[in-house]
């Protein structure tokens, strides 16, 4: 077993050389050689003895280890990698199904706390707690982890070099959505995995809580209560963590979409008609810009009957509405406007065999509100006696309208007595 001291030790004495060395084994493995050339450059001093001696130290502590079916090829330990890539604050993005699977995890977890209370066992279930808040916080190492890679992807995509089409800048952002955004906003989701995990493992630690008071303490309150914030701590980081990965990817996840080939080629022409003028776009590029015209087909005879007919055309004078001329002193005089005006004419011509023949005699041109409202006024009139009419249609100026009218005969002198006083409306 490989002494711990001894590998950070060798880390500490050696950083100003693993860490050039770094970048390297993150593009892929290097050979003897390769290493051999990249200490030499680094130590100008230091012979081909001292360059093995120290490979020889490096291998001999694990930092190196040689390359499955490639004895001559060396990579960093994974750990060590890992180890080196946090202190250098790099970042690497994981998978979405990374964090699925920690979720399944903490559900089976929650299950096996769950029977460990039921039966009562101290020491299993303080087990379980402790691997629980374990796993948490690999979930929220992940996740500040992810975060990070995030960043670091919106940044390479943004300090790229401007010569490179926006398409190729992009495809990082582009492939991160996909393989990682997307997949996590359905499992953050309010019914996605994630939150169901979260809180079937809370109801868990609560019941617990509740059952403690009633059953007695198999573990300290204070572990349980602990578990639960970092539970929450963990739903809260998730949130956080897919909310900034679409406040800085999809601008830019957008901007890829929106600079393809068509609208660069329409920018480009566009860019060459403002400075030269339509003549300036290539030939070949104006059917893109034109619509095909639909062709005339026909006879020597129907194409000379055309031209004919254009040649004499005449547009048709248009119509304007005449106005409206006011009546002259000559004319019949107006319609009465009172109550008793009306009843007076009406008591003159009884008696009366049809009330709305004789009212569209006296107005021919009234309007039909008007007519309706004159004919229900004189036949509720109490002077007159009314007898039903069969139902026939009428025709007013406006409408056609169908009703059964009434013949007029006079009431007799009491009732003309009763109603002597009729109040004028206008």
């Amino acid at each position: 077993m490989i002494e711990p001291k001894r590998v950070l030790r060798a880390l500490a004495e050696h950083w100003a050389l693993l860490e050039p060395l770094c970048e390297h084994f993150d593009q892929g493995t290097l050979s003897l050689n390769e290493l051999r050339t990249q200490l030499a450059a680094q130590q100008l001093d230091s012979t081909p003895q001292d360059i093995t001696s120290l490979l020889d130290v490096w291998i001999r502590l694990d930092i190196l280890v040689p390359v499955a079916k490639s004895p001559n090829r060396f990579e960093l330990n994974a750990q060590i990698h890992d180890f080196l890539a946090y202190l250098r604050r790099e970042h690497r993005l994981g998978l979405c199904l990374e964090i699925e699977a920690y979720l399944r995890h903490l559900e089976r977890l929650a299950g096996y706390i769950q029977d460990a209370f039921e039966v009562r066992d101290g020491n299993d279930l303080a087990r379980q707690l402790r691997l629980l808040d374990m796993r948490v916080r690999d979930v929220l190492k992940k996740l500040d982890n992810d975060e990070q890679a995030l960043v670091a992807v919106a940044e390479r995509a943004k300090t790229s070099d401007r010569q490179i089409p926006l398409r190729q800048r992009y495809a990082e952002v582009l492939a991160t959505w996909d393989e990682y955004v997307e997949p996590m906003i359905e499992l953050v989701n309010a019914d996605g995995a994630f939150e169901q995990g979260v809180r079937k493992v809370e109801t868990v630690l609560l019941k617990m809580l509740s059952e403690q008071q009633r059953l007695g303490h198999l573990v300290d309150d204070d572990m349980l209560l602990r578990t639960h914030a970092r539970i929450l701590e963990m739903q809260t980081s998730a949130q956080l963590t897919l909310r900034h990965a679409r406040e800085l990817l999809l601008p830019l996840r957008e901007e890829a979409r929106r600079h393809n080939a068509v609208t660069r080629g329409a920018a480009l022409a566009l860019a060459a008609i403002r400075r030269k003028g339509i003549d300036a776009v290539p030939q070949a590029a104006l059917p893109l810009f034109t619509r095909p015209q639909s062709t005339f087909l026909g006879s020597a005879s129907q194409v000379e009957a055309y031209v004919y007919a254009l040649a004499r055309f005449e547009p048709k004078p248009a119509r304007f509405p005449k106005a409206h001329k006011s009546p002259k002193s000559g004319d019949a005089p107006r319609a009465p406007r009172t109550v008793r005006e009306m009843v007076d004419r009406c008591e003159e011509s009884l008696p009366m065999p049809d009330l709305m023949t004789w009212l569209l005699e006296q107005e021919p041109d009234g309007a039909t509100d008007e007519l309706l409202y004159w004919f229900s006024r004189l036949s509720r009139e109490k002077r007159f006696k009314r007898e039903r009419l069969e139902r026939r249609e009428y025709h007013t100026h406006e409408h056609q309208v169908s009703l059964r009218s009434f013949a007029l005969l006079s009431a007799g002198p009491d009732a003309a007595e009763n109603s002597a006083s009729i109040p004028n409306a206008s």
